[in-house]
């Protein structure tokens, strides 16, 4: 087990105990869809762009299986993939980064991702690492903005 600092959507440093290679997951405030829409509006006021919005529910829907709301939201910008590839073209590879929203049983919604500076971590590139750190804070910012922290 390892310990990570991270950033809690409260504003404060936390400590997050968790398993190396677990997602961050977010209590999100809001219902599935608020908490999605506003999401979608963190990701284009940061000039960034949806790539795909997956949502699971219909997905499974057409052969029959009924599920709860979860979706996946990829998405990246020109001059962040311009940068990352700058940095490791291989890197490619983690793009889009991506984001779930899942509503559980009883209401509740979770917002879950990576950080950049786990998903580009292997590479062993120190620009990339640099850049990985700076994108931890943007999609902290986004998924803070999203599950309604600001309010």
């Amino acid at each position: 087990m390892s310990i990570i600092i991270l950033f809690s959507i409260t504003g404060a440093w936390s400590i997050d105990v968790r398993l190396p290679g677990q997602p961050v997951v977010v209590n999100s405030h809001n219902s599935f869809a608020e908490t999605k829409d506003k999401l979608k509006g963190a990701i284009e006021a940061r000039n960034l762009v949806i790539i795909f919005d997956v949502n699971h529910k219909d997905v499974m829907a057409t052969v029959g299986i009924e599920g709860r709301n979860s979706a996946t939201i990829g998405f990246t910008g020109p001059m962040m993939e311009h940068k990352v590839l700058g940095a490791e073209p291989r890197a490619a590879l983690e793009m889009p980064l991506k984001i779930v929203v899942r509503e559980l049983s009883h209401g509740e919604v979770e917002v879950i991702y990576y950080q950049p500076s786990y998903l580009f971590k292997h590479y062993q590139s120190k620009n990339l690492d640099k850049l990985s750190r700076e994108m931890d804070i943007l999609v902290g910012s986004i998924i803070k903005e999203g599950a309604g922290a600001n309010r």
